[in-house]
């Protein structure tokens, strides 16, 4: 396994957001934008559906070093939501999913975007 490689060097300060709002001369607005279900994040969970999932003739799974079945209890909502993506993906894009198989992805993603602890 390759080594993981970590600057520790000096890092630049932050810039504070507010600082350049107002030297920009923005105004607060109302608009709430909506950028968790955007057209980049539904392609880049396309992608990750098409480079893994297969099928042998039975119901399609995800392939991949070490994938293992575990149960996981979602909150009503949550499941709902990956209901849906799921019914997208085979709708709109005639990829054959499931729910799980999307909270596998999803975290599976959000957690090789994390640091290690």
């Amino acid at each position: 396994m390759a080594k993981t490689i970590r600057d520790i060097g000096p890092t630049q300060r932050q810039v504070d957001p507010e600082l350049v709002a107002q030297s920009l001369g923005a105004e607060k607005s109302d608009v709430v934008v909506n950028t968790a279900q955007g057209p980049i994040s539904l392609y880049s969970l396309r992608q990750f559906l098409v480079e893994r999932l297969r099928s042998t003739g039975g119901r399609p799974a995800l392939v991949g070093r070490g994938t293992q079945r575990n149960k996981v209890p979602f909150f009503a909502n949550d499941w709902e939501r990956l209901k849906i993506l799921a019914e997208y993906y085979k709708e709109k894009e005639n990829i054959k999913t499931n729910p799980g198989q999307i909270a596998s992805i999803l975290i599976h993603l959000i957690l090789n975007r994390m640091p290690d602890i």
